[in-house]
């Protein structure tokens, strides 16, 4: 957070709505680090996703190379188009 621009005009905490303009310098401070820190936990949370969703890949892939190891069928040129 670098400038005031970083700062949202309005915020919500638990229910109530409260406008950035009406905190003391030291609050806005404490809000900049707010905001910041839930940047952040979405920016996690959206990673998370993205690699549990590459795990379900591999964990398919490999389940094909199982099945195709052991029966000597490729799944996947069945099912592809």
């Amino acid at each position: 957070m670098k400038n005031k621009s970083d700062i949202p005009e309005n915020f919500n905490i638990d229910g109530v709505e409260y406008k950035s303009a009406e905190l003391s310098s030291e609050s806005l401070e404490i809000l900049k680090k707010l905001t910041f820190t839930t940047l952040k936990i979405r920016e996690i949370q959206n990673d998370k996703a993205l690699m549990k969703k590459a795990r379900n890949a591999y964990i398919s892939d490999i389940k094909k190379e199982i099945i195709k190891t052991k029966s000597g069928i490729d799944l996947s040129s069945l099912l592809d188009d």
